[in-house]
């Protein structure tokens, strides 16, 4: 008798994007692990395109739900919403600008063992106004990492797609009574998982994330007054994580110089880049 396979949630928050939802809900609904939901969430589009392209697919997979929005939710409302609509023992967003080969649920749950609380496939970066593939790199786990390490190698090289990995629901339900969102929340909610448990990394590439404009631009959170991010509450939703996490405090001392470290690279690099946008031409 086959063993009976635990149910996935697949949380799709979309807007205005009928055919990005149409290429993410092909991926989805052409993965190789069978028992999945699909919550398909509508974040109030102004036409009625994505509706159809939802509904079109519900006719033929029964698995589909949707959802549109009679307000806006904001990104991270539309996104704690398909949260809270999922009832699988393993949860994963999919963005309507990205691509999943077939096998990436199925090789994401087979990487589950005790003590693991999310896993992801390697990805690459998709440019598709140049067609171009980039690869991306990814931070170095083990399994006998502490969480303090575990943390400190997340830190020396930041991943935000880690956020669409998959993870047990259980260890992200801070996410639907959490009311943070700021500039580099993924990364946040990246380390909040290393603080609970290991990440496992799976050599193939199942994952490509889209970028559909020319070059990858850093959406803020909200307008900074001085800096084109605010970088003040990450630091400081991390260095919370930090003291709350179970380390001893040479740990803590440690992982906060790399956090300062880590600080102030983020400054370098994000602010030359708003600094050269504003230059004239």
């Amino acid at each position: 008798m086959r063993a009976v396979q635990a149910l996935v949630s697949v949380g799709i928050p979309t807007y205005n994007r009928p055919e990005g939802l149409r290429r993410t809900l092909t991926c989805i609904a052409a993965q190789t692990y069978a028992n999945l939901e699909i919550i398909v969430s509508d974040n109030c589009s102004p036409t009625p395109e994505t509706e159809q392209v939802a509904r079109e697919f519900m006719v033929r997979d029964a698995r589909i739900r949707f959802y549109r929005q009679p307000e806006p939710l904001g990104v991270s409302g539309n996104f704690r919403f398909v949260l809270k609509q999922a009832g699988g023992e393993f949860f994963m967003w999919a963005a309507d600008d990205d691509e999943w080969d077939p096998d990436f649920v199925r090789q994401c749950v087979g990487g589950f063992a005790a003590g693991v609380v999310s896993v992801m496939p390697h990805m690459r970066t998709l440019y598709r106004v140049q067609g171009e593939y980039r690869p991306a790199k990814f931070p170095q786990f083990a399994r006998t990492q502490s969480a303090a390490q575990r943390m400190a190698a997340f830190l020396r090289c930041l991943t935000p797609s880690l956020f669409y990995g998959l993870h047990r629901r259980e260890h992200m339900l801070f996410f639907v009574t959490e009311p943070k969102w700021f500039d580099f929340y993924d990364c946040y909610f990246v380390l909040r998982l290393l603080s609970r448990g290991n990440i496992v990394l799976l050599d193939p590439v199942l994952y490509t994330a889209g970028v559909d404009a020319r070059t990858y631009e850093v959406k803020a959170a909200r307008q900074h007054r001085f800096l084109g991010l605010d970088y003040l509450s990450f630091f400081r939703s991390v260095s919370d994580l930090i003291v709350a996490a179970r380390m001893t405090l040479r740990e803590r001392l440690w992982l906060r110089t790399r956090l300062m470290l880590t600080m102030i690279g983020l400054l370098l690099w994000h602010e030359s880049r708003f600094l050269w946008q504003r230059i004239p031409r």
